[in-house]
């Protein structure tokens, strides 16, 4: 009987010179009910409703690396305002690249923001002189600000931000009109009508990653995209958050997870180490922030909408700061460098693999437990390398049998012999009896110990003839 070795399937990948998008990991904590409860993280005033209120009334936050986008709310409706986000002396503007800020902000990554103008998107942005574009609303800002995807029925269309030419179209499935893709720098991450999660490479068009049914199949009718980087990618399913790592350093995880389950109405968003989003406990809903790889959650003062507990909240291109409105409608800003957990490059793997099961199999004689009539039988073994917390496990390098024996008007046993492989056929003399155990070592070099899966051996005598 062959064992199950996990392998790490081969996948191309290529570092890109883009520091702006940070690493996320997978294997959150479960947050307990409390935190949501719990003083919300420290954080700092970027803008007072005061400083504005010649504008309107903050209403959202987006936040780059450079620059601070805030909604504001008037009697004549919604518009965008801006400012450079380090320089103190920076006065708002109500342009950019030639274009009126008009409308709701939806996101701002780099030097460009997407505003909302009702039957139409706007897309502006600062380099190269600065310029703008009309697009659908069904349009994704990627991270990075390279490229953003139009949703068209049932396919994605990836452009340059700055010029409406089609570079990629994918197929792709989509939740409403906003949800169900990601971009981040030159890939796109996307999910079929089959719930087969795709990650292409926007320039040569080749998929770097594909995984069928990444959410359990009861629930795949729920499986959303909802945030990626260059690396990691975070799902929406039904059954809470998944995190999915490209380079496969570490396991599929549920984050943003307490006793009721992961919000799917709101996008998660990933930083170097943290992910933020909403997370439901036993009376209600609250924004988080949670270190992944055994971090630590920290809950968001963030206000929920009255109607759709819906929180606004931004992360910067670097994904250390997040940003938000706050009751009194000011601005404020969380540093989540605290938060934040390392992120791997490499797995580690200190568990020895296990055995899962021991089995002889041969004519056994009825009333005689451990007897068989015949001297010739099999003996089969499976073991599994569960590997670290977090990470994927190094997978299973061999399995090994081994053996003792007594025979017949013996009374002690012979030395331990140690076959290779997880099984055997063998044959032993009339009236002796063999002793299996089995062990396991995984590709880090883990071996476990000698087992018959929770039993130090097993054991078969073969009855005498007469």
């Amino acid at each position: 009987m062959s064992c199950t070795t996990l392998v790490r399937p081969a996948v191309t990948r290529r570092l890109l010179g883009f520091g702006a998008i940070g690493a996320l990991a997978l294997g959150g904590m479960v947050i307990a009910a409390g935190p949501a409860q719990a003083d919300p993280e420290p954080s700092t005033v970027l803008v007072t409703a005061e400083e504005v209120s010649s504008f309107g009334t903050p209403t959202e936050v987006a936040l780059t690396d450079h620059y601070l986008f805030v909604e504001v709310r008037s009697a004549s409706g919604s518009q965008v305002i801006w400012r450079d986000r380090v320089d103190p002396a920076a006065v708002w503007s109500t342009e950019l690249g030639g274009a009126p800020l008009v409308g709701e902000l939806v996101a701002a990554e780099v030097d460009v923001v997407q505003i909302d103008q009702g039957d139409t998107n706007l897309i502006a942005w600062a380099r190269d002189g600065g310029g703008s574009r009309s697009t659908a609303t069904s349009t994704t800002l990627g991270a990075g600000a390279q490229y953003l995807a139009v949703r068209q029925g049932s396919s994605a269309v990836v452009q340059p931000v700055t010029a409406p030419t089609d570079t990629l179209t994918v197929p792709a499935s989509f939740d409403g009109d906003s949800r169900g893709v990601a971009l981040a720098g030159d890939d796109v991450v996307v999910m079929d009508d089959q719930f087969t999660l795709t990650r292409y490479d926007i320039v040569t068009g080749g998929v770097l990653e594909q995984r069928p049914e990444v959410c359990s199949s009861d629930f795949n009718g729920f499986a959303v995209v909802d945030d990626a980087d260059e690396r990691f990618t975070v799902l929406a399913c039904r059954e809470g958050g998944l995190l999915l790592d490209l380079e496969e350093v570490y396991r599929d995880y549920k984050v943003l997870e307490p006793g009721g389950g992961a919000s799917t109405r709101v996008p998660v968003q990933l930083g170097p180490g943290v992910v933020v989003g909403e997370y439901s406990y036993d009376y209600g809903y609250a924004t988080g922030a949670e270190g992944v790889f055994g971090g630590v959650t920290r809950s968001l003062a963030v206000p929920s909408d009255g109607n759709t507990n819906l929180p606004e909240f931004d992360l910067d291109d670097a994904g250390t700061t997040v940003a938000y409105v706050d009751a009194a409608d000011d601005v404020r800003a969380v540093d989540l460098t605290s938060i934040a957990s390392p992120v791997a490059t490499e797995p580690t793997d200190s568990r020895a693999p296990r055995v899962d099961r021991l089995s002889i199999g041969a004519e056994w004689i009825s009333g005689m437990p451990g007897h068989a009539s015949d001297p010739d039988y099999t003996v089969a073994a499976s073991a599994s390398d569960d590997g670290d917390v977090y990470f994927r496990p190094s997978g299973l390098a061999r399995v090994e049998l081994r053996y003792r024996q007594k025979l017949v008007h013996e009374d002690t046993f012979g030395d331990h012999v140690v076959v290779l492989g997880d099984t055997a056929d063998v044959t032993s003399p009339q009236g002796s009896t063999t002793c299996w155990s089995a062990r396991a070592t995984d590709n880090a070099g883990n071996v476990g110990t000698w087992t018959a899966y929770g039993e130090s051996e097993q054991c078969i005598t073969i009855g005498r003839n007469g």
